[in-house]
């Protein structure tokens, strides 16, 4: 007999708390690739358990909308159900980064419609490299454009930049290669499930990205193809994942102009490569370049102080395996932007104490992530003050 103020004790145990992974896999399969609602579900929840947990909610209904609270209320649509799904994936190596993991790339956070889960084939630690840099432009290249591409390209990559890019025919493959060329890594975006590559032709330069750096997707392995959709979202994950984007050859209308309009809405610069006026290949680029719309870019060179770099090493040295960023120091840069912030009004963000608020800093001091200005200001490396 239970006491007056005492609730009635259950017989059984609570049911065990969902695996975090299968959450995620679950809500990323609820909301669906490329997501609008993605940030809002985050805000509204904090984490995907939480969303399943209040799936039946009018809260989880306004967050995610009408589509996704149909879904969610599937029979077969629960976390459990992707834990075989998550077997397969390790089995093939391919490693499934939810928007919690480590290796997640945290310039992915600050977009809204960030991808809640990436599946990523070879080493994920690139994905949160500094001095990453977007290299795109048209399938069918001029010569002129390939060997701008090879040219900036290799002079990027011995500097210490990551390029980034689709995977495509034409100058996404040329951007690639350039890096692989000078053994560096390398990060390829695809718009095409993980377990497939588009074109065919490109299995063996992924292989190569692989081994250098990574291959990633928002789309599952053993998914239908999404068609030209996938690789127009797949261009708001090169900007977002990118410093500053360069177009080396592009049509007026094109993919790559897709590219552009995510990084200026990101507030990323943008680069172009002149070209004839002749051209049909440079009519996009020139147009960015008239129009104020991207700055000149004719040699690596131009792009060091965008990017934070130096000048190019004589060779690439080897790179020590970063260490994973702990859970204050996302929280810390998830705070900073391209605007010089204090101790304080970075304290009042972030909400952690003084003493450590500065011992994060420090650390990512020396990690070369941030830079501490004058008056004891921090900003993002590679940023500029305002």
């Amino acid at each position: 007999m239970t006491r007056a103020g005492e609730g009635q004790l259950s017989l059984f145990p609570p049911d065990p708390a969902p695996d975090p992974l299968l959450c995620w896999l679950w809500l990323a399969g609820t909301l669906g690739a490329g997501s609008q609602r993605a940030g809002a579900v985050l805000d509204a929840f904090g984490g995907a358990q939480e969303a399943w947990e209040a799936r039946d909610t009018d809260a989880f209904a306004a967050a995610a909308g009408p589509a996704a609270v149909q879904r969610a209320c599937l029979p077969d649509n629960t976390p459990e159900h992707y834990r075989a799904f998550a077997r397969r994936c390790a089995a093939r190596r391919i490693r499934i980064l939810p928007y919690d993991d480590p290796d997640y790339p945290l310039a992915f956070s600050r977009i809204s419609d960030m991808p809640l889960v990436l599946y990523c084939t070879g080493d994920p630690r690139w994905l949160n490299e500094p001095a990453a840099v977007g290299m795109v432009g048209t399938r069918k290249p001029t010569e002129y454009g390939l060997r701008a591409a090879e040219d900036i390209g290799r002079g990027l990559a011995r500097a210490g930049a990551i390029i980034v890019s689709g995977l495509a025919d034409g100058l996404d493959s040329a951007g690639h290669r350039a890096a692989v060329g000078e053994n560096c890594p390398t990060i390829a975006v695809m718009g095409v499930p993980i377990d497939r590559t588009y074109p065919a032709a490109n299995r063996e330069l992924r292989r190569v990205i692989e081994r250098r750096g990574c291959v990633i997707s928002e789309y599952p392995p053993e998914s239908e193809p999404v068609g030209a959709v996938g690789f127009l979202q797949r261009n708001r994950l090169i900007a977002a994942l990118s410093g500053a984007l360069v177009v080396v050859e592009a049509k007026e209308k094109s993919g790559t102009m897709s590219t552009v309009g995510h990084a200026e809405r990101y507030g990323k610069p943008v680069f172009a490569v002149p070209g004839s006026i002749f051209s049909p290949a440079s009519a996009g680029t020139n147009a960015l370049l008239r129009d104020g719309r991207a700055k000149a870019v004719c040699t690596a060179a131009d792009l060091f102080g965008t990017l934070g770099l130096q000048t190019a090493r004589p060779a690439p040295a080897p790179r020590e395996t970063p260490r994973p960023l702990s859970e204050n120091e996302r929280l810390v840069l998830s705070c900073l932007g391209a605007k010089a912030q204090g101790v304080e009004e970075l304290g009042v963000k972030s909400g952690l104490p003084t003493a450590a608020l500065l011992g994060v800093l420090m650390k990512l001091e020396l990690a070369g992530r941030v830079s501490c200005l004058p008056g004891k200001r921090y900003i993002l490396r590679g940023g500029s003050a305002s």
